[in-house]
């Protein structure tokens, strides 16, 4: 499993546990890795899920995720994982 250097293995770490709890795929956290698509490929991800998700990432890292958030920080784990990196900072 290859990760961007641009995001530190505990940020994305931490982002895969909150995906993995919110979406309820423990059976699936050993599988998921940066270049894991999200939304459209993970049939547990859906425009309701997203929401909670979001919720779950501000409060995991205490930041505001207002409407600067885009559909493309939803494609894979790793794009989620920077955005909220770029958030924490």
């Amino acid at each position: 499993m290859t990760r961007s250097p641009e995001i530190s293995q505990a940020i994305f770490e931490d982002v895969k546990a909150v995906v993995v709890i919110t979406l309820d795929i423990e059976d699936r956290a050993d599988d998921l890795g940066p270049e894991t698509e999200l939304y459209g490929s993970l049939p547990e991800l859906d425009s309701l899920t997203v929401v909670k998700l979001i919720v779950a990432l501000q409060k995991r890292f205490g930041i505001e995720i207002g409407f600067e958030i885009v559909g493309e920080s939803f494609d894979t784990l790793g794009r989620l994982a920077a955005f909220v990196e770029s958030k924490v900072r």
